[in-house]
């Protein structure tokens, strides 16, 4: 898949709906303290029919389906379902979500596949795959199959785990959630350098300038869009 160092755009926007559910980790289990997080999922507008990437927590789907709605379809319009890993917080209501999108197909990073729980065949994906208009990359390092999403036209990153936000700043995910340290930073490096021009994370929300925060994260190591 060839892309852009810099991928700004000057397309209309992509047409993206955030299912957003509030989750609260109990003490112990990511540090000594509770750790709220938000998790968000996506209905994305997409030529053949809506893409929802990533399915939350149990209980996400009635959030999922108003992202839909709020797209101008229903779960009849689905038609892809897409799953950047493995994690509970990112694959809780497939079963739930994949029931009422019979006619979409299921997609996850091949390292992963093996280990998701679904109602219906997964197919596995990878670098250089795409999904409608939205290009697959292989983000390793959070779980193996880690995939991150980038529509091209408008530089619109989906982050998955790569990265989350928090109060303006790009932050990396707790170590004890990520399988391979040394493979997630080399995945970041990676996605920083894409220089997107929008970048929506599964944890925290959108940043007005992403590549500024992805520069004190990193140190500058990367093209500023």
């Amino acid at each position: 898949m060839a892309m852009s160092e810099s991928a700004g755009s000057a397309e209309a926007p992509l047409g993206v709906e955030e299912a957003v559910q509030e989750v609260v980790i109990p003490a112990g289990v990511a540090g000594p303290e509770p750790l709220a997080l938000d998790v968000r999922c996506f209905a994305v507008a997409q030529p053949a029919g809506i893409v929802i990437i990533d399915t939350g927590m149990p209980d996400a789907e009635a959030g999922i389906a108003a992202a839909v709605q709020a797209l101008g379809g229903t779960f009849d319009d689905v038609r892809d379902i897409i799953l950047t890993h493995l994690h509970q917080d990112h694959v809780g209501s497939l079963f739930a979500v994949a029931e009422r999108a019979p006619l979409a197909a299921i997609y996850a990073g091949g390292p992963d596949v093996p280990d998701i729980q679904a109602p219906r065949r997964i197919t596995p994906i990878g670098e250089g795959t795409f999904i409608q208009d939205l290009g697959i990359l292989s983000t390793p390092g959070h779980t193996a199959g880690h995939v991150c999403l980038f529509h091209e036209p408008t530089g619109t990153l989906f982050l998955g785990d790569t990265a989350s936000s928090d109060h303006g700043e790009v932050c990396r995910p707790p170590e004890m959630f990520t399988a391979d340290a040394a493979r997630a930073e080399e995945s970041l490096e990676r996605i920083a350098a894409l220089g997107a021009a929008r970048i929506l994370f599964a944890h925290g929300a959108e940043l007005a300038s992403p590549a500024q925060a992805f520069d004190r994260l990193l140190g500058g190591s990367h093209p500023s869009s």
